[in-house]
């Protein structure tokens, strides 16, 4: 979700805080930033969307750049944005280079940092970040852009808790934050990019406790094209290189390196509907021997449609074949998976207008994608959501999630291995804007899981409330309260976690 100038934006229509209501964009054709925005979305690989931020098929992918599904309680689990507070203000100018800058500063109070159930230990964290978005128009077409979130975080009293670095000072720079060049060349619409994140990864897809993350630096950097070859036809290009390093010794064997090369091409001869292939091919190489080298190849076809005036359809598929290395390494320091794939993948979402106050979204799937425990993970998902706006101001969210992930092999030597997942899940939040500076929201989130893993299903429920409040045009007040409680079966690992977040921003 993000803010355009008129509220907030949900797919093809617009929210309007002033009448309450959803209101049409009423633009049938593509316009030229249309263009250059698919040019940089280009980079976002279709066929390995994962549909939640704990979904078994995503947890290799790091960044969960390509997520479909976020969580409401995004406020304590960010959804990794580099513009989480400016939304795309700028408020300087240094001559020709426009800058949004801002600063936050917060203080959190964890009442159990390590998630442990006999021996829990609280911790006061303080965090530091300066947002910045930049802009230099250097011709009509040629633009130079730069936006990044970065800073630190401490913990007061157990910096060997720190999910990595040596806790006093921890470096966090949000995914997202990129460096950029665009540049328009006839029909030809490019876009040169360098993203950089350092944050905390998973080695798991639940984490039940705090040991199973690590820190990571990516960076990803490539060149994507979208040429529209005719009013008809438009062919778009990627090229990425993407290098993954772990922040810790013990981490060291997901260090890793993906060249992907990706294209498109579409056929849109009225601007309405579109239809077209897609193919990535990806050249994986990890810096250790302990995971597989391989090649991975996803080809298909994709249909984009609406149907009459609010409802919008999405359908793809093809076929996958990933090829691994036959494994150097075998347990209990490596899976030893010597197996390739060769299956199909699909995708389908509707997105439906109800009316002016309500709409929703389904969407489910097959996909098979890397595993940090196995050479893939293939899954079969399926995610509901519905948005209604209750009253002016109010808006109640409803998302709920079904996925049955199996790994490509189930290793019970290995440290790290991952057996066959059944999750699902529910999440309600409700947001109110009181009034022009005020709002506040409440949330509720379930989520089972059952696992083949002796002693590896649980339940956890989450409660969570925040409360934002403009002191002035520029400074913003945060308050929020999180509990989240886990309950394991046939193992000792039950924890309850209580978080309080009080945070200051000002945008200069």
């Amino acid at each position: 979700m993000q803010q355009g100038s008129s509220g907030y934006k949900s797919g093809d229509v617009v929210y309007d805080y002033e009448s309450g209501t959803y209101k049409g964009k009423g633009e049938g054709q593509m316009r030229p930033d249309d263009l250059l925005r698919e040019a940089r979305e280009v980079a976002k690989p279709a066929v390995l969307s994962g549909s939640a931020a704990s979904a078994a098929r995503a947890v290799a992918d790091y960044t969960n750049y390509a997520g479909q599904y976020n969580s409401p309680t995004g406020y304590f689990v960010p959804t990794y944005v580099s513009d989480p507070f400016l939304t795309g203000k700028r408020n300087l100018a240094l001559g020709p280079v426009n800058i949004g800058l801002g600063l936050y500063s917060g203080l959190e109070h964890n009442s159990n940092v390590n998630r442990s159930n006999t021996a829990p230990v609280s911790d006061v964290i303080g965090s530091l970040m300066i947002n910045l978005t930049a802009n230099y128009r250097v011709t009509q077409n040629n633009v130079l852009s730069l936006t990044t979130a970065f800073g630190v975080d401490h913990y007061f009293q157990h910096p060997e808790l720190a999910p990595y670095g040596n806790g006093n000072y921890i470096l966090n720079v949000l995914p997202g934050s990129t460096l950029a060049f665009d540049l328009k060349v006839g029909p030809i619409y490019m876009t040169f990019y360098d993203r950089v994140s350092v944050r905390p990864a998973s080695n798991n897809a639940f984490a039940l406790n705090a040991m199973s993350t690590f820190g990571v630096f990516q960076n990803d950097a490539g060149v994507a094209m979208n040429w529209a070859i005719n009013s008809k036809w438009s062919l778009s290009v990627n090229y990425n290189n993407s290098i993954s390093t772990a922040l810790q010794e013990n981490s060291k064997q997901f260090n890793r390196q993906l060249d992907t090369f990706q294209g498109a091409l579409t056929y849109s001869p009225h601007g309405t509907w579109s239809a077209g292939y897609e193919g990535i091919m990806t050249l994986l190489t990890y810096e250790q021997p302990l995971l597989n080298d391989g090649i991975l190849v996803n080809s298909g076809v994709f249909l984009r449609t609406p149907l009459g005036t609010s409802t919008f359809v999405r359908v793809a598929g093809g076929i996958q074949n990933f090829d691994f290395e036959e494994p150097t390494v075998f347990a209990p320091l490596g899976p030893g998976d010597n197996t390739d794939l060769s299956d199909y993948y699909f995708n389908f979402s509707i997105n439906h207008q109800i009316n002016n106050r309500i709409s929703h979204v389904l969407s489910f799937g097959r996909e098979s994608a890397l595993n940090l425990s196995s050479n893939f993970i293939t899954a079969n998902y399926l995610n509901y959501g519905v948005s209604i706006i209750t009253s002016k101001g109010g808006r109640l969210s409803i998302t709920g999630y079904h996925e049955q992930a199996e790994p490509s092999l189930f290793n019970p030597g290995y440290a790290q291995t991952q057996a066959a997942v059944t999750q699902y899940g529910l999440d309600t939040y409700y947001n109110h804007q009181i009034t022009s500076k005020i709002s506040m929201g409440v949330g509720y989130h379930f989520g089972r899981t059952d696992s083949e893993a002796a002693n590896a299903d649980f339940d956890q429920h989450a409660f969570n409330a925040n409360f934002v409040m403009a002191l002035t045009e520029k400074a913003m007040l945060n308050m929020g309260y999180r509990y989240l409680t886990t309950k394991t079966y046939g193992s000792n690992l039950d924890f309850n976690q209580h978080r309080m977040i009080l945070g200051l921003s000002y945008n200069f």
